[in-house]
């Protein structure tokens, strides 16, 4: 959907194509990015050790489990911020998305929750059953090949929200919501855990607060 032209000749946004109800569509577009930076505060950082590991791991299973709603219901923020710049049906945000749900999902899934629940498993095993788990399990979350997902995850972030901070510079956003938003899309470049993941989160949540405050004023095309 192509931006229309205002009275000035300044590009604004089409009409969205999400009929949601106003507080229905705030929920869903502000919550979810403010829970997953609050999330990524308190990510386990265990010490790459056996006994750690152990030690944290049904909270790292819960807490990846956790995150992985949260990352389907943030796809669903960045589509509805994407709507109201008329670009939900735009090539970077279907792809850009499309890499981030698969993806990033995917490496939650092996890295964060098969390590707890491997890790889990262990406490039953003998040591050197314990060390053998460790072993498999230890580089997943880090430099492994699972970190080839996250690395495509991110990616797709970073195109989604990137390519969504351009367009709501040139159809006349304010400054402050289109470069709190490409810090976004850059920030979790970093890595999810803290501070990254929080930073990244949290300023799409920030650019689509100032987006919610201006539409509230009469500012944006609803």
């Amino acid at each position: 959907m192509s931006a229309e032209m205002a009275q000035d000749g300044a590009p604004h946004p089409a009409e969205p194509t999400w009929r949601l109800p106003p507080q229905v569509r705030r929920v869903l577009l502000l919550v979810p990015p403010l829970l997953l930076a609050g999330l990524e505060a308190v990510h386990p950082q265990p010490q790459m050790n056996v006994q750690a590991l152990m030690d944290a791991s049904t909270w790292f299973a819960i807490f990846h489990v956790i995150q992985l709603a949260l990352i389907g219901l943030v796809a669903v923020s960045v589509l509805l911020l994407a709507d109201s710049f008329g670009r939900a049906t735009a090539w970077a945000t279907r792809v850009g998305i499309g890499m981030f749900l698969v993806f990033f999902s995917a490496y939650d899934t092996l890295a964060g929750i098969g390590t707890g629940l491997a890790m889990r498993s262990a406490r039953d095993l003998s040591a050197a059953q314990q060390e053998g788990v460790f072993l498999v399990v230890k580089d997943w979350p880090g430099l492994a090949w699972p970190f080839a997902l996250s690395i495509v995850g991110t990616a797709g972030w970073v195109i989604a929200v990137g390519a969504l901070a351009l367009a709501a510079r040139r159809q006349g956003a304010p400054r402050r919501e289109w470069s709190v938003l490409g810090l976004g899309a850059v920030f979790l470049l970093g890595g999810h855990p803290f501070p990254w993941g929080t930073l990244a989160f949290g300023c799409f949540f920030v650019a689509a607060l100032f987006h919610e405050m201006k539409a509230g004023r009469g500012g944006a095309a609803r």
